[in-house]
């Protein structure tokens, strides 16, 4: 592959130059002498810094020491195209905090994900698990991986949009957490979360009805024929809750209701306002004689929301229950 750039008048590095003068024209120019890209690259301009991990004539080491902070600037550098047609293996050349922040983003090729998977390290595969465009196949992959129910990349397999249907059903078993971040994927199909509540629903723990009753998939019907709701009204208004499209002034009247989960449909929405969710804690404290602390379902509706005063937040913060 032959890199074809329009040329500008070539930089001379005949002279060391001071970082703190070296303009964008430099680092951007693909006729700059790599001495001087690597002068660029040990800079503290962190713009210039950006653009230099952009430029094809920067060397290869200097990439990978760059990456780490311009991983997108790396993979989109015509010169990384080349390195994959050179070297087959590239990926075990990539230092490793850096093929951590190359597998994050969401242009990364393949290939770089299925080498992170194969190997025996936990933060390469957190970090593919975390990457939004990871397939299924190697999903369901990192899932045979993981030992321990309250592990991290369990989770994030459970959470991730892409994890097939069959294995989030599957995953559920593993045990209460995992099956509540299944709940609240928006993906889950309506037939899992029929088993959530199935296996969870007899526990004292009203988190699992309330994530189920929560997910946008369930409409009136739905809900009622679950018996997520106390009658057909509130289920029409937790339907209305869920609607991306509801406004301000008609989540203000849905607020005015002691179902907790209404509530939280409410507390969740983007377009309801500031002094509404405070008056929905308010409430909230009135109806529960013990507010001395709060689970984290309630803490995530609340702090999940731009619209949340800070106060509020430095509340709630105070007395979340870990």
């Amino acid at each position: 592959m032959e890199i074809t750039i329009d040329p500008i008048v070539a930089l001379s590095a005949t002279t060391r130059v001071d970082p703190g003068k070296l303009d964008t024209q430099m680092a951007v120019n693909p006729n700059t002498k790599p001495q001087l890209l690597c002068q660029i690259a040990t800079g503290k301009d962190w713009e210039l810094r950006r653009l230099v991990a952009s430029n094809p004539n920067t060397p290869t080491d200097i990439l990978w020491q760059l990456g780490i902070d311009f991983p997108e600037a790396i993979l989109k550098n015509p010169v990384f195209e080349l390195l994959q047609l050179e070297q087959l293996n590239l990926a075990a050349e990539i230092p490793h905090d850096t093929l951590t922040s190359l597998l994050q983003c969401e242009q990364v090729p393949r290939s770089l994900m299925e080498y992170a998977v194969s190997q025996q390290d936990y933060s390469l595969w957190l970090a593919v698990a975390y990457n939004p465009h990871t397939p299924g196949i190697l999903l369901e992959n990192l899932a045979r991986k993981s030992r321990h129910q309250d592990r991290e990349l369990i989770r994030a397999v459970a959470a991730h949009p892409n994890t097939p249907p069959y294995l989030l059903a599957e995953i559920i078993d593993i045990g209460g957490n995992v099956a509540q971040v299944v709940a609240e994927n928006l993906q889950t199909p309506i037939a899992v979360l029929e088993q959530i509540l199935h296996k969870y629903r007899q526990t004292s723990d009203p988190t699992f009805t309330t994530l189920v009753a929560l997910h946008p998939h369930l409409n009136p019907r739905l809900l009622m024929q679950m018996c997520l709701a106390p009658n057909e009204s509130a289920a029409q208004s937790l339907w209305l809750a869920k609607q991306i499209t509801t406004e301000s002034m008609q989540l203000l009247e849905l607020a005015q209701t002691d179902w907790n989960v209404l509530q939280l449909a409410v507390v969740r929405h983007p377009n309801t306002p500031g002094a509404t969710i405070e008056n929905i804690w308010n409430q909230m404290r009135i109806n529960h004689t013990d507010c001395s602390q709060i689970d984290r379902l309630i803490y995530d509706s609340f702090i999940g929301n731009s619209n949340t005063s800070p106060q509020l937040r430095g509340e709630l913060r105070k007395l979340l229950k870990w």
